[in-house]
């Protein structure tokens, strides 16, 4: 029987592990990925200047992020990933210091509850009324279509500083959105699953190694293994249709790949680019044109000294930088820290050299250390368009991985997977896709089916 011939376009976390997933399936997968590199939006480069290896942007993982843990377990990659024993998040605040979410050595189901009733930046009865909300947010997550994570949380009756030293944090973490704008349906759905799914779920993992370096290469390897192939720098220009079916994938270099299915596994504004204008005009792409986008910042400083915080990460409150991570020694000598400020519209029209600095004093005002520090160089990395700007109006019409198509399949973090736009459900949304491509009809059977029938 000949192989299912199934085209993935988009090298990221969704297309490859859509690929990868399809290769096991026994089909013949192509993919192609525009860039001459794979990895999407979480991917790693070389520095011009020091020639180190730097992500765009550091990313963390949850114990709850199944389908992208099974992921890399699927390509041999897990042993890339440093994992906490227990959760623990550490979080400064500039008059109050540092206050950890941590979880104390107790049985799995009580240790996440337990780390948010010990969280010292609270007054013991916000500490309270924060575990009631969460309770109360990841029991409905389902019924808070059309409210806001900031409309939600004043529902379940949560305090300023609440918000301001723990829900904020969280949720424009998790969303890339303010509170006042993000959707609370998906915000919940994270709590639930983080929170109050046992000890595992809760940890955070991160990759001991660059971005790229965790899963590009060993995701090509897999599916090259199975058969199929990868091409990069292969832009695709647009899909061939017939009979309401995609028959094929037209470069723009003018090469066609014949498909019996294709998953778009694109940012949503590059899907649109790509579909045909009457596809484009009907449902359920029709409304994704409205759907905007939400920025990332990063900046990745060499520092002449150690400014450790006793974590992998740390949390800074009161100023407009969010997150702040230890990368490790540099080749200098020194050290090199980055920091990571989703929702980062605030500086869309701020220079590299101010927003630095605005890191620098935000990190240095609640560790003493990086203020004696001398910062040898700095790398300001936007991401303009990270993510989907993930309000209520935008989760409504995100659409599912199938189409009116038969044969085409939607993968990638703005899919509607109930999450926000995370790795995780870029992973599910493309292990979706796989399962669905892999029971598609064969177009090419039918199609020469109709042709014997016709000579005959």
């Amino acid at each position: 029987m000949t192989a299912r011939r199934v085209v993935v376009v988009g090298g990221g976390f969704a297309g490859l592990a859509a690929a990868v997933r399809l290769g096991r399936g026994g089909a013949q997968v192509t993919l192609l990925e525009r860039r001459p590199f794979l990895g999407g939006r979480a991917y790693s480069f070389a520095d011009p200047a020091t020639g180190e290896v730097v992500d765009n942007g550091p990313h963390a993982l949850m114990g709850a992020y199944t389908e992208a843990l099974d992921f890399l377990r699927e390509i041999g990659a897990s042993a890339k990933l440093r994992v906490q024993p227990r959760l623990r998040v550490a979080l400064a605040h500039p008059e109050l210091g540092v206050g950890e979410v941590a979880a104390p050595p107790v049985p799995g189901p009580l240790q996440a509850p337990l780390a948010l009733l010990r969280y010292r930046l609270l007054a013991p009865g916000d500490r309270v009324r924060l575990l009631a909300g969460a309770l109360r947010l990841a029991a409905r997550d389902r019924a808070l279509a059309g409210r806001t994570v900031a409309q939600a949380l004043a529902d379940v009756g949560q305090s300023r500083a609440a918000c301001e030293r723990f829900w904020h944090p969280l949720a424009i973490a998790t969303l890339n959105e303010a509170p006042e704008m993000a959707a609370a349906a998906p915000f919940a759905a994270v709590l639930r699953r983080a929170f109050f799914a046992g000890a595992r779920a809760a940890r955070f993992a991160l990759a001991a190694v660059p971005l790229s370096e965790l899963y590009t290469a060993d995701a090509r390897h897999a599916i090259e293994a199975a058969g199929g192939s990868v091409v990069t720098g292969a832009a695709v220009a647009s899909l061939a249709l017939e009979a309401e079916h995609a028959r094929a994938v037209l470069l723009r270099d003018g090469r066609r790949v014949d498909a019996d299915a294709v998953i778009l596994a694109v940012p949503c504004a590059a899907l649109l680019r790509l579909l045909p204008p009457a596809l484009r005009a009907a449902p359920p792409f029709r409304a994704l044109a409205a759907v905007g986008t939400s920025p990332i910042v990063s900046v990745h400083l060499w520092l002449d000294r150690p400014v450790g915080w006793g974590s992998s990460f740390l949390g800074l409150l009161g100023g407009r930088a969010q997150w702040l991570f230890d990368c490790g020694p540099a080749r200098d000598g020194g050290r090199r820290v980055a920091s990571v400020t989703s929702g980062a519209r605030f500086w869309n029209d701020a220079s590299d050299e101010a927003i630095a600095a605005e890191v620098l004093a935000d990190a240095g005002a609640v560790l003493p250390a990086l203020r004696a520090a001398r910062c040898t160089r700095a790398l300001v990395v936007r991401e303009r368009h990270a993510t989907i700007s993930l309000t209520p109006a935008a989760d409504a019409v995100r659409p599912r991985v199938t189409t009116p198509l038969a044969n085409l399949f939607l993968a990638g973090d703005w899919v509607q997977t109930g999450l926000p736009a995370t790795i995780e459900g870029a992973v599910q949304a493309g292990r979706e896709a796989a399962g669905r491509a892999l029971g598609a009809p064969l177009v090419r059977a039918r199609a020469e089916a109709a042709r014997r029938a016709g000579v005959g």
